[in-house]
């Protein structure tokens, strides 16, 4: 057992700094499915017992980062430093022993055994050490948002597509709908070495008077303690909350924001258009995000503009008040509120789209449809922006429109 656990290592070290697999394109790769017959025996020696779990996961980590093994999105794992160094961390469910003894023996082909572990990372039934995946670009041929402040020593990768996604290590929070983890917000940039790819959806040399309204008070709405808060019955005064520093996180569209900054997009805050409401009169097109949550200056100011995208459903869904002085915001109507005479939408708009698109954010099919002063979308698209053809088809529309 001695000799088989220095074997693994030396493997490992030697092979996982290689390049053996760095002239073989991907679809070719992914297609022939070659594995290197070390995998294999690593497998059979995990199956039986003779090696850790971290040990064969390393395994999985040398295959995803030749492009063996091809994952379309990274998700968020948190691998404490006992598991890493422990046989018995339980990061894989035992049956899953049973995949990788019969692939050993045969009984399992190559192609089967690695849409298995595809589906197994996808669903977080092995997870994977965010930090030991390597990127497709190198970090310093890519240029982030200058919204987001990045320790890049502190990144991982996520997923490379039209845009290079990457994650701050370990920040993950547990989804209790979808019981798994996920992201806490995703940090995006643009491959130097490939500008010209991106043109066709900037604004870097287009004259556009074009401006995107980051959701400021939604992002306070559902800050703890907020609005949510109160919703679920957890606080009876909660209807008025401090307005919070912004992140951008799944609630305030921070995937959208990232992009359209880094394509040349100006922006504004709703906090300016609710003390000026006439600043968006010098723009020819407004690009609104999850502004769900807006005063009645705003939603006039909006709805009376010519040329809006409501770029996500749930806009301007209900009223608040803000107060400056105290720096809070106060839930006045809309989202089943006030108790006594409960409404959907607070401005009783006819264009609310909430239901049924603010609920799908698979958004495989999303479609842009004309409204009285502009353009509303059919699902919530902060998914989008991780992907490939489907982002640049919508940034082109966005950008026609």
């Amino acid at each position: 057992m001695q000799t088989r656990s220095s074997i693994i290592l030396v493997l490992f070290i030697s092979l996982i700094g290689s390049s053996i697999l760095a002239g073989i394109p991907i679809s070719s790769a992914q297609e022939d499915t070659q594995i290197p017959g070390w995998i294999k025996t690593v497998a059979s020696w995990w199956a039986i017992g003779d090696i850790s779990e971290s040990e064969f996961l390393t395994g999985i980590e040398y295959l995803i980062n030749n492009n063996i093994l091809r994952l379309s999105f990274i998700p968020c794992s948190i691998i404490t430093e006992d598991q890493n160094v422990s046989s018995s961390a339980g990061l894989v469910p035992n049956w899953v022993k049973n995949n990788a003894k019969w692939w050993s023996e045969g009984l399992i082909g190559d192609i089967d055994f690695i849409n298995g572990l595809n589906y197994l990372i996808g669903e977080q039934i092995i997870k994977i050490d965010n930090k030991k995946i390597l990127g497709k670009v190198s970090l310093d041929d890519i240029k982030f948002s200058d919204l987001v402040r990045l320790d890049k020593n502190n990144l991982v990768f996520v997923r490379s597509a039209f845009f290079e996604v990457y994650a701050k290590a370990n920040d993950c929070l547990y989804d209790d709908q979808d019981e798994r983890l996920k992201w806490r917000s995703l940090a995006f940039g643009v491959n130097l070495n490939n500008l010209d790819a991106y043109n066709e959806v900037a604004l870097w040399n287009d004259p556009q008077k074009t401006v995107v309204v980051f959701p400021f008070f939604t992002h306070s709405a559902y800050s703890e303690p907020g609005f949510y808060t109160y919703f679920r019955g957890e606080c009876d005064d909660c209807t008025t909350t401090k307005i919070t520093t912004p992140t951008l996180q799944y609630t305030s569209s921070g995937n959208a924001f990232q992009v359209l900054n880094l394509l040349g997009y100006p922006h504004i805050t709703d906090v300016e258009i609710d003390k000026d409401p006439s600043i968006l009169q010098q723009y020819d097109k407004v690009i609104m995000l999850h502004n769900e949550y807006v005063t009645r200056a705003m939603f006039d100011a909006i709805t009376s503009h010519p040329n809006v995208v409501y770029l996500y459903p749930n806009a301007l869904y209900a009223e608040i008040e803000v107060n400056y002085v105290d720096e809070t915001i106060t839930l006045i109507r809309g989202h089943d509120y006030p108790p006594e005479d409960p409404v959907s939408n607070g401005f009783d708009w006819e264009f609310d789209n909430t239901h049924p698109y603010e609920f799908d954010s698979v958004c495989l099919d999303m479609e842009f449809y004309k409204i009285k002063n502009g353009w509303m979308t059919t699902c919530y698209p902060e998914g989008v922006f991780v992907r490939g053809e489907q982002v640049l088809h919508v940034l082109k529309v966005v950008k026609d429109l």
